[in-house]
């Protein structure tokens, strides 16, 4: 059954946190407990829940012998179970520390939806992808700092007066698919194999010999075309989650993978083995993601792409300039494999 929920629940709800003095609360929240009552507690009150429904330090049964407390709970219709982790307002939330909240996920009835928050940042989880494990990614992230209309849409749903636990763990379900769906295809495009080239050749009207150079040429079009959305998903994703501001380029994308395209030929190559590593100003591509095994370093910038073997240093016009430095390419990872 799904709820029509009325516009005016929506403006009413945006009004509510527009108005909410957040830069007041924060000032007042200096640890946890304070945390929780300036901002958390009047985070759940804008959607409805009275102080009632916030059951404080909420037991979960871990056995005879051991017993913890979350930090809240909140039980809809005498059964379904939201968790509520929190911690103090200033601590970073990573998905790291959603791991604790499996202990008492796993060990509450009824628990389908957890959330960790430091008061500005609520992280919902589920478990879609394992019953009763908490995804490694949460579902849904509002951040009180900055939010959109569409967050909005989504947030209204977890009011007290419309929420459908069912109905929020089948758009989870979506949710997960989708991201797992087009992670799975960039993967796939981004190093395409060579049964998936030689479908896509044997369709093509242009007939040409299946060779390496027209691998290379797949990849490039395959890269620079049908990749674009996604490969701009994937930057605003790494800009969002990444507070060093790595961010790696398109260019870079598709260098590694013509580079990898080349390497595997060699049958000693294991293509398993490949991968690259991205800092601020460069990036590596290596052997077994370890720092000492750094096939090339690709430093590209606006004015000039370079990539470095060893002590050797070259120029890059383009990027099937690499082509010209196959042998050495190979040589060196074959090095690095033994």
């Amino acid at each position: 059954m799904e709820i029509n929920i009325p516009k005016q629940s929506v403006n009413q709800l945006k009004k509510s946190l527009d108005n909410f003095k957040l830069t007041d609360a924060i000032e007042l929240s200096t640890n946890e407990a304070q945390t929780r009552k300036f901002l958390i507690e009047p985070f759940f009150e804008m959607l409805n829940y009275v102080s009632n429904d916030l059951i404080p330090e909420y037991n979960a049964d871990f056995g005879e012998r051991i017993s913890q407390k979350i930090d809240y709970a909140i039980i809809l219709n005498k059964k379904d179970t939201i968790l509520i982790e929190a911690k103090k307002q200033n601590s970073k939330l990573t998905d790291k520390e959603a791991g604790q909240l499996n202990g008492y996920f796993n060990n509450t009835k009824n628990s389908k939806i957890a959330v960790l928050t430091n008061g500005i940042e609520y992280r919902f989880y589920s478990d879609v992808l394992d019953p009763n494990v908490i995804d490694g990614k949460p579902f849904f992230i509002f951040n009180l700092s900055k939010y959109v209309d569409k967050d909005l849409d989504t947030l209204i749903k977890f009011d007290k007066r419309y929420i459908l636990v069912k109905e929020i763990i089948q758009t989870a379900q979506e949710s997960v698919f989708v991201e797992d769906f087009e992670s799975a295809l960039f993967k796939e495009l981004t190093a395409p194999t060579k049964d998936l080239l030689k479908i896509i050749h044997r369709n093509m009207n242009f007939k040409t010999k299946f060779n390496e150079d027209t691998q290379v040429k797949m990849i490039s079009l395959i890269n620079s075309s049908l990749l674009k959305s996604l490969y701009d998903k994937k930057v605003i994703a790494e800009t969002n989650s990444n507070s060093l501001g790595v961010v790696t380029t398109e260019l870079e994308i598709q260098a590694y993978h013509t580079i990898r395209t080349l390497l595997i030929q060699d049958k000693k190559i294991p293509n398993e083995r490949l991968g690259y590593k991205d800092f601020k100003s460069f990036l590596n591509i290596g052997i077994d993601d370890n720092s000492k095994k750094v096939i090339c370093k690709l430093v590209f910038s606006d004015s000039k792409m370079k990539m470095i073997i060893e002590n050797n240093e070259y120029t890059l016009e383009h990027i099937d300039d690499v082509l010209k430095h196959k042998k050495e390419l190979i040589n060196r990872t074959l090095a690095l494999v033994e």
